[in-house]
């Protein structure tokens, strides 16, 4: 059998008078609209679990390109007294 429902927070109601024996074993089918691409991580983009998995991956460069960034900041950084307010 299908039935549709709806997510709030962690709990998923269902459409209609279903009534599932309490412990029943359920498999969840969750459909994307066209609109609603997902990340890489296979969440909706710009959810707080996309995001998080994005935070999550390490960073794809090596401790030189590391220094080349800190030293280009370093470089961009100008005296106070040069900066317009």
């Amino acid at each position: 059998m299908t039935y549709k429902g709806i997510v709030r927070g962690k709990v998923i109601e269902l459409e209609g008078n279903v009534a599932l024996p309490e412990g029943a074993e359920v498999e969840v089918m969750v459909k994307v609209s066209p609109d609603e691409a997902l990340a890489p991580s296979g969440y909706p983009k710009g959810s707080p679990q996309a995001i998080s998995a994005a935070v999550d991956v390490p960073a794809r460069c090596s401790p030189e390109d590391v220094d080349a960034l800190l030293e280009a900041i370093e470089l961009g950084v100008r005296p106070a007294s040069n900066r317009i307010a």
